[in-house]
């Protein structure tokens, strides 16, 4: 079992050593976290606000839109699972690497989604993260100990 901030990536990643090797790795084992792109998702916001402005498009509408678009971009990731299955013989198979670029569609939008309509949206995100991820974990080592 994992108790909330006692674990590690690698006690949870697929083909990690064993827990009694897990002691011997050193912090520095484990590759730095890569930063979130806050600066970049904060001027898409604001791209995006001015291209709202420009079509007329009130905030709340906008941010109706930027929610619809969290949508479209989850059915391009569907799709693109279908055509790495090859579950529609109409069309050619698709790769893991068009399926990865449409999760991170997904993830992409909804940062946007989420900073317009909170400035502190990425200490969320992570909180959020943290929590998640965290209440996951026990879950699953309360489903199986001692794996």
């Amino acid at each position: 079992m994992f108790p909330a901030g006692t674990f590690t990536l690698v006690d949870v990643l697929p083909n990690s050593p064993a827990s009694s090797e897990t002691a011997a790795l050193s912090e520095a084992a484990v590759p730095p976290e890569p930063m979130l792109p806050t600066a970049a998702i904060d001027a898409a916001v604001r791209a995006l606000d001015l291209n709202d402005r420009r079509m007329a498009i009130g905030p709340d509408e906008g941010l109706a839109l930027r929610v619809v678009k969290v949508a479209e971009e989850c059915g391009e990731a569907s799709a693109a699972l279908i055509g790495l299955r090859g579950q529609n013989p109409r069309k050619s198979r698709g790769s893991e690497q068009e399926l990865i670029d449409e999760l991170l569609d997904v993830a992409l939008s909804a940062l946007v989604a989420a900073a317009s309509t909170t400035g502190d949206w990425a200490a969320r995100f992570t909180a959020h993260v943290e929590a998640r991820t965290a209440r996951l974990i026990a879950a699953v080592g309360e489903r199986h100990p001692g794996e």
